[in-house]
């Protein structure tokens, strides 16, 4: 089967902006006759139909969409998220389309770039494959870094807040750290791969490292994993977990062990969940802001829409992490 001919083709061949091809398309009266006629030319050569939502999209209101895809909506931090993005959006008269990835990000790509003017989420792909699946649309990729034409980014400084925790749990007495990393990696890639927060915690703890285990990112795959890392290192008294529904966890196999925490075992995740708040001892974590997330995405996506929707210069914001001190640590 040969592949399926998109607005972004039309655009290339006829030597316009995709939007110019969607404004000929659909009979709107701001370009002028000699270039409707370009694009429709084009789009009879290449056998072009544009689908029946995006038609329907334009004709219902002029505004652009953003396609958002989260890794999971069943983690509450990435549900957390998209509501502050569908929020800020609809401040800004965007909408937004969501799709969660479960691990098959380069299809939920696909997916959206049919349909929307800008993509941004989370992705385990390397950026070129990103940039590659969104079929020429910009693309803002959050919580990472990327310096790819037309891949722009939101990045939450996670190392500062690792190394400010690190700092603040040897000042209440730690001395013996180990960690629970994730197995998304693995699961994907067959390989185990450490994480960005594995490398920060392992660089904070030098040679105050005990040791590491994998879990799965789940409130159980976090108390497995907190489980065997005690088992094979008891004495650690400081325990980074990968993220909070796996610090939660955590907490949960620690008394199911007899293990007190904090007395004898820290506990930290990664997040800043609520949810954190409805454990006993309370979730100790360091807090991303996801609010300033969403902001500066819909900035850079706003600029984006200035440039209608070049291939610019990559943009790339930053957000800084803080630590949340409850009582797990």
């Amino acid at each position: 089967m040969g592949k399926r001919v998109t607005i972004l083709d039309v655009a290339a061949a006829a030597g316009v902006s995709r939007q110019t091809v969607t404004r000929a398309m659909n009979g709107m009266g701001d370009i002028s006759e000699s270039t409707r006629r370009k694009v429709l030319e084009a789009a009879e050569q290449l056998g072009y139909r544009p689908s029946r939502h995006a038609r329907s999209l334009v004709n219902r209101q002029k505004t652009h969409a953003l396609g958002l895809v989260v890794a999971s909506l069943r983690n509450p931090y990435f549900t957390d998220i998209a509501a502050d993005m569908l929020s800020e959006a609809t401040a800004r008269g965007w909408q937004l389309m969501i799709a969660a990835s479960e691990g098959e990000a380069v299809e939920a790509l696909r997916l959206l770039s049919t349909q929307v003017d800008v993509i941004a989420g989370h992705f385990g792909e390397s950026d070129a494959e990103v940039r590659d699946a969104a079929q020429g649309l910009p693309v803002v990729l959050l919580e990472s870094r990327s310096e790819l034409p037309g891949v722009h980014s939101v990045e939450i400084d996670i190392a500062s807040g690792i190394t400010d925790a690190v700092s603040a749990l040897r000042e209440r007495g730690a001395r013996r750290f180990g960690m629970v990393d994730s197995a998304y990696s693995e699961r994907i890639r067959g390989v185990y791969e450490p994480s960005p927060k594995r490398e920060w915690f392992e660089a904070a703890v030098g040679d105050q490292l005990v040791g590491v285990v994998v879990g799965e990112e789940t409130i159980s795959g976090g108390g497995r994993g907190f489980a065997e890392l005690l088992r094979v290192h008891p004495d650690i008294d400081a325990v980074l977990m990968f993220n909070d529904l796996m610090a939660l966890g955590a907490i949960q196999g620690a008394h199911s062990i007899g293990v007190d925490v904090p007395g004898e075992v820290r506990i930290v995740g990664v997040d800043g969940l609520a949810l954190g708040d409805a454990v006993d001892p309370p979730l100790t974590t360091i807090s991303l802001d996801q609010q300033s997330l969403a902001s500066n995405t819909l900035d850079i996506v706003e600029t984006l829409a200035k440039a209608d929707f070049a291939r610019i210069d990559p943009i790339h914001r930053s957000v800084r992490s803080k630590m949340l001190w409850r009582e797990s640590a």
